[in-house]
């Protein structure tokens, strides 16, 4: 799976831009001359090089000859990396009324291939699918992904006078479930497909099977309408990761990610939004582990 250039999950796209800031190092840049994985296994006279053969071939009775020789290859294997792959972009339209509503994302793409609405964690590390391996402390690997709304700031008004929309005046909902949280939840898990291809540029995930309760591989994602205009709200907690592989919190609900306009007053809230303007926001992703290794 291909890997570099992470920084491309770092992006911006219509009413909402998203950057990733990779505080879990993806890709290591260990300097170190490898150590082999053949050296000192018996028979191996060069495990840089090559096995001395020098053996002549022998005449069979149809005259054919033939002679065999025997070289080794060998691999190991250290545990690897907690990887922030993808993160998605929410956008609320341009066309929306002016009105102390609730406003959902536009439709996904429907090419899966090029375009998906989705967070994308690796983690490469091992644990071992009973669980039974433990980082250095003893603790069971673990990562949580959080998410962070910044104000969102005019772009092309047509107004000298446009303010941002802060906290107060507007909000970010995750995975709202309705009145009381009891609805459906619009968030969900799956096992996403790689579509990264060996020497070719790095590509998204392709969604996976999402009817797979996230409780059963030990995965929370946000409770109820979680709010993260100018707050760090959890998006997903893994708090026993057992299978190495990647990880995605799908955002194809166009719910699963709300922008809420609030009543405000004469100067805050809906008072504040000047029609035919682009309000645009920056969102953070944090992927966070401890103990990391």
């Amino acid at each position: 799976m291909s890997i570099k250039g992470l920084s491309k999950a770092a992006s911006a796209l219509a009413l909402v831009g998203v950057v990733a800031p990779f505080l879990v190092q993806s890709v290591s840049a260990d300097e170190e001359q490898p150590t082999s994985a053949l050296k000192d296994v018996a028979g191996v006279s060069d495990y840089s090089g090559s096995q001395i053969i020098n053996s002549a071939a022998v005449s069979d009775a149809n005259g054919s000859g033939v002679i065999t020789g025997k070289s080794y290859a060998g691999i190991g294997f250290k545990s690897g990396d907690l990887i922030l792959y993808q993160v998605p972009n929410f956008d609320f339209s341009m066309d929306n009324k002016i009105a102390a509503n609730t406003y959902k994302m536009i439709d996904v793409s429907t090419n899966s291939e090029e375009s998906n609405r989705m967070a994308v964690i690796v983690d490469n590390r091992y644990t071992s699918t009973d669980g039974s391996a433990k980082a250095g402390d003893g603790k069971s690997y673990n990562w949580t992904l959080t998410a962070e709304a910044g104000n969102f700031t005019p772009e092309n008004s047509e107004t000298e006078t446009v303010k941002d929309l802060t906290t107060g005046d507007v909000q970010v909902l995750i995975n709202d479930r309705g009145t009381n949280g009891t609805g459906s939840d619009k968030l969900t898990y799956n096992v996403p497909e790689s579509q990264n291809v060996k020497d070719q540029p790095d590509k998204i995930y392709k969604p996976g099977t999402n009817s797979i309760d996230p409780s059963t591989v030990g995965l929370d994602l946000a409770t109820s309408a979680t709010d993260i205009l100018n707050n760090a709200g959890m998006i997903a907690q893994s708090k026993s990761s057992k299978t190495p592989g990647p990880t995605a919190i799908n955002f194809k609900d166009n719910a699963s990610a709300e922008f809420v306009v609030l009543p405000g007053s004469t100067t805050a809230g809906i008072a504040k939004i000047v029609p035919n303007t682009k309000y645009v926001s920056t969102i953070t992703w944090t992927l966070s582990a401890s103990p990391l290794h």
